[in-house]
């Protein structure tokens, strides 16, 4: 596995990531998804809108009986294990740098889901995919201080790759953070990389730009109250279960994750985050 990835390092991922599974079982939600749920309606609870949302991207990559689907920064395998056991994949292969989600994985005993503990900059197939998916990885591709032009070419190198990688008729669902309605000196405020070391936000211009010579947009969606509310589910599930929380990672790592969920509710609901959902196909079809 490459150490000199273009964006966070293994150790950098590990800071924010690995920590015991039974610690994030606790307030994640029965999907054990550590991204943005998608909200259909007001009322829908967060284990709901979790569904939902993995429902959204394997209907967005078109992921159906007999394909073959990839997750880019794969979690712990909820998507692998969906598109497998629900949607009749053939296979479904995740990429991630995070030692415990890979062994996570591999222990979910399902033969048809497989994990490699790789960055996609090396990561070469053996075949291609007939959908690709990549939920909440695409914040740490890039460094902060990458300059605009840096952060173009690391970003449209990855869709370069993954076009390479699609099958004429494959579809590409990505979600990420985005930068939202945010001046420079609060961003500099925020500092994003004392949450995810290593990491920075795009602006949705540069993955629209790196994206135009490799993929087309299918559709594109910008919804940062989904992010305020599933922090705010996160939140109230951290301060239901604080004593076993605190049992097993420490106070000071449970009042990270608390804080760092209370804040970005805030952040999302002053929209300077953005929560965005693209779905791309190949060009030259």
């Amino acid at each position: 596995m490459s150490k000199n990835n273009s964006g966070a390092s293994q150790e950098a991922i590990e800071f924010h990531y690995d920590m015991p599974a039974n610690f994030f079982a606790l307030w994640l939600g029965k999907s054990m998804t550590y991204t943005a749920a998608r909200y259909a309606t007001p009322g829908m609870s967060l284990d709901e809108a979790q569904l939902n949302k993995i429902n959204y991207h394997l209907d967005a990559a078109k992921v159906s009986k007999g394909g073959r689907m990839l997750d880019i920064g794969c979690g712990w395998g909820t998507l692998l294990k969906t598109a497998v056991t629900e949607r009749g994949a053939a296979s479904a292969h995740g990429l991630t740098l995070s030692p415990l989600q890979h062994a996570h994985i591999s222990g979910l005993g399902i033969a048809d889901v497989t994990s490699e503990l790789k960055s996609y900059e090396v990561f070469e197939p053996e075949e291609k995919f007939t959908s690709i998916v990549s939920v909440g990885a695409f914040e740490h591709f890039v460094k902060p201080g990458s300059s605009r032009a840096e952060r173009l070419d690391t970003y449209g190198a990855l869709f370069e790759r993954c076009a390479c990688w699609m099958t004429p008729d494959a579809q590409f669902s990505l979600q990420t953070m985005a930068w939202g309605d945010a001046n420079p000196a609060e961003r500099d405020l925020i500092k994003i990389h004392d949450i995810f070391p290593e990491s920075d936000l795009p602006e949705i211009s540069e993955v629209m730009e790196a994206a135009h010579p490799h993929l087309e947009v299918v559709s594109m969606e910008n919804r940062p109250e989904d992010y305020a509310n599933t922090l705010a589910g996160w939140a109230e599930g951290l301060k239901a279960n604080r004593a076993q929380a605190i049992e097993i990672v420490g106070e000071e790592r449970y009042k990270f994750y608390l804080d760092s969920c209370k804040g970005g509710a805030l952040l999302y609901r002053r929209r300077r985050f953005y929560l965005t959902r693209f779905v791309f196909r190949r060009r030259g079809r």
